[in-house]
Parts: structure tokens; sequence; C-alpha cells
């Protein structure tokens, strides 16, 4: 394996919390970059701080590494993920993506300011301005900063998605092509099922043409808003991981989720359904906070095994912290419990097929690069911050932060074999690379190592 810089996007300032979109600039791609040199604020009423904030920087940048232009937004502007995001999409068809971002130029809390802006790509100018929904207004705070932006395609058609609400009330709202309004949900918290999840995957998973969101254990339509299926209806909680994966000799699709919340005896804190809401496998009953997963190509045959995290939560001086008290893995299409471990915890190594033989290698701890049986293989310096198929290259890449500069990092000996090539025809993983700014869509590959 021979790691190397690709592509290399100097900002020319300190990188703190930071996130990142492709972008499409006609017949070429660019990268977006949201990024601040302070850190990121969580809106949890026992997790947001001041120390440490700064403003945020929206930094486009095409493949060759330079930077097309920055806009230094508000400080009313949040660095945090649920108060600040981006998605990249072509809505108006002329072949560039515009850029939808949330700003605020009042306080910091204000829903008066708040606007979905868009920008267009290759200049930064502000093409279009729309109020903010004020629906979560009432919500106590960590209900109510809870913004998504996401996308997808009915028929063709491109479909903006703006979201607010996790835990609480719902409400997403989905406009066309003209930012004309094309449908409005309310899913209200006193209705018994399942919340969202801090991770949206967004794919045609019954191949009619029209992408389905996966607003945690509901599938929702993204041509008109309606429920086409709630996987769940005996669950009333949230699910912090939601991942779609095929079987590799069937191609039938699995949906595996990891739980929070919804506590109670006999319950499942691990589920895997089918697309049709019958139950794969489940796991761990009664309670457990599952507060991440992911799905590799580990055992041989190229054998899928599901991991899942469990924690809890220890109150401390300042808030609270988290603690693990179990990591376990698991077949990916029985459920069996499998004997498996790496040299590191876990939900701590993150699953990408670097060299394209169609299994999982792991980005460890402390800049290490494990092959699929823990072994060291290759090291980094940097800090990871989104995987998948970000360039044409074969295998799979990842970025890092490294100095003033982000970097991609590919194999330059990699080759894609076929499972690899079965994974990038479907166009899920590559369309997911443009809503990594949005939710926990970058972390920890919980997204881009489904399929």
């Amino acid at each position: 394996m021979n790691l190397q810089t690709t592509h290399r996007f100097d900002i020319g300032r300190s990188i703190g919390y930071s996130h990142s979109a492709t972008v499409k600039l006609g017949d070429r791609e660019g990268m977006l970059f949201l990024t601040t040199p302070g850190v990121g604020v969580d809106p949890g009423e026992e997790l947001f701080h001041y120390k440490g904030i700064e403003n945020t920087w929206l930094v486009m940048f095409d493949m060759d590494g330079n930077k097309l232009w920055e806009k230094e937004l508000p400080d009313g502007v949040l660095p945090g993920i649920w108060f600040r995001c981006a998605v990249a999409l072509d809505m108006d068809g002329d072949g560039y993506d515009e850029i939808y971002f949330i700003n605020n130029t009042g306080a910091p809390f204000s829903f008066m300011h708040r606007k979905l802006q868009r920008v267009n790509a290759l200049t930064g100018e502000v093409t279009g301005s729309w109020p903010w929904p004020w629906n979560t207004f009432h919500d106590r705070m960590s209900l109510c900063y809870r913004f998504y932006l996401v996308a997808g395609y009915a028929h063709g058609e491109p479909v903006l998605i703006t979201c607010q609400g996790t835990y609480g009330d719902m409400y997403l709202q989905g406009w066309s092509g003209d930012m004309q309004p094309r449908w409005d949900v309310k899913i209200p918290m006193d209705t018994f099922g399942p919340k969202a999840s801090h991770v949206t995957p967004v794919l045609d998973i019954n191949g009619d043409g029209v992408d389905e969101l996966f607003w945690g254990e509901r599938l929702l339509s993204v041509d008109d808003g309606h429920e086409l299926l709630c996987l769940a209806p005996d669950y009333d909680g949230h699910s912090d991981i939601i991942l779609p994966y095929l079987h590799p000799e069937t191609r039938e699709w699995y949906i595996y989720t990891c739980r929070e919340g919804g506590e109670a005896p006999g319950k499942p804190r691990v589920v895997t359904f089918r697309p049709d809401g019958r139950v794969a496998w489940q796991a761990l009953s009664d309670s457990g906070h599952m507060h991440t997963g992911w799905c590799a190509n580990v055992l041989d045959g190229y054998g899928k095994v599901c991991m899942a995290m469990r924690q809890h939560f220890v109150p401390d001086d300042s808030g609270f912290e988290h603690e693990v008290d179990g990591i376990f893995y698991f077949d990916a299409f029985t459920g069996k419990e499998v004997d498996y471990s790496l040299p590191y915890p876990g939900y701590l190594c993150e699953p990408i097929d670097l060299d394209g033989d169609g299994y999982h290698e792991f980005l460890a701890p402390d800049g290490k690069v494990l092959d699929r049986h823990g072994k060291q293989i290759a090291s980094y310096t940097g800090t990871p911050m989104r995987m998948g198929k970000l360039t044409d290259h074969s295998g799979e890449q990842f970025m890092i932060a490294r100095g003033t500069a982000f970097e991609i990092i590919a194999d330059t000996d990699a080759r894609d074999g076929e499972i690899m090539k079965m994974r990038y025809a479907i166009p899920y993983l590559t369309f997911m690379q443009k809503l990594m700014a949005s939710g926990y869509n970058a972390i920890g590959s919980q997204i881009s190592c489904g399929v």
C-alpha cells in the first residue's frame, strides 16, 4: 500500500471544526468546506459551551487546489453541524451545483434572521434567500436547534429537503427545482413511532425511480414526502445509525439500525430490517444506548460484519462523559455474534477500502492503517474528516486536515476489483458525498461503508 496526497486544498488559516462536500462544476468537480479555526458546539443543554467558538468560513476549491472564493459567515452562525449545514445540488439543471446552506445574520439563537441561502458555486454570489421555518421555536434547546439539509431525486428531478427536529416534533419540507414548495410534512412528538437519526441515507431502495429518505426507521418519499414504510411502528425512540447495505450474491438490501432511547423490556437495541419491514435479525434486548456502528467486509469470502458500540452517560463537573460499556460484532446477514476484534476498540476504527480489493481496511487511532485482520499496513498524519470515493482514482480515499490545508489521501497502487465496481455501480455512495456537510453523515464511515 502506497498512501500519497493526491489533492491539497490550502485555506491559509488554522483548521478546527470542519465539514466538506463534493460539488459538481459542469464537467468537473470541486470541494466545498465549512470550516472554523475554533471548536464545534452542540445544542444539548449539558453540552453547549462558548469557549473556543470562532466564525465559520465557506471556502470553495476546484480539484486542482485553486481557491475559487471564500466567505466569512456572520457570528450568528454557530459552528455546530446542527446549527450550520450545507448541501450541493443542481436544482436549475444547468450542469452546475448550487450550494444551499443555513445562514444567520442575527444573534446566535435567532429565528428571525435565520435563512436558507443559495450560493453560486463558481463565484460565491448569493442568488437566493428564504426564511428558515420557525417550527421548533417553542421546544427546549436540544430539540429546537436540530437542522438538516438533504436532497434526492424523483424521476430525475432534483428535490431539496429542509428539516427541523430529531427527538421531538419533526418537520420536513420538499422544494422543487425552482424553489417552489413541493410538500410539507410534520411528524408529531406525541405520535408513537420512531424518531429521526443523526445520519440521512438517500437511496432508491425499491427501484421505482424515486429516492427514499431514511428518516430514522421511516422511509419517506422524496417526491411527495409521504411515508412509504415505517420499519418499526412498535418502537418509540431515536436511532443513531441507519445503514443500508447489499448482500453480495443475492443483491438484496438490508437496513442496519443502532438505537438510542425507547428502551423497553424485550425490545432490541440493534435491529436489521429488510426493505419491506421484515426483521432480518435483532440483538441486545432491553437497554443500552447504541451510539455508533458500521458495516465492513472483513471475513473470508467478503463476509460482512456489523459493529455496534454501547455507551451510557456519566455526569461530571461540566456536563457528562460518554462511557463505553460494550462493543459487539455481528454477522451482517444472520445476526450471529462473531469472534472478531481489532487492536483498537471498533468504534475508533473507520472502515474504508483503500486498495479496491473488496475488503475493508481501517483508519485507526494514532494515524495507523490496519488491514482486516488488524495488522498495521500503513500510516499517515493528520485528522480524518471524510471517507469514500472522493476522486476517480481506484479504491476509496480519505480526507484529512493537516496544518492549514485539507488533503485527499489515496493508495496510488489501488486497483478496483469486482466488489468495488459493484458498490459504485449504484449511485448511492457517490451521491451521499454531496450530503457530507449535513448531520453526522461524515463521521466514522457511518454512511460511506454502506453497500
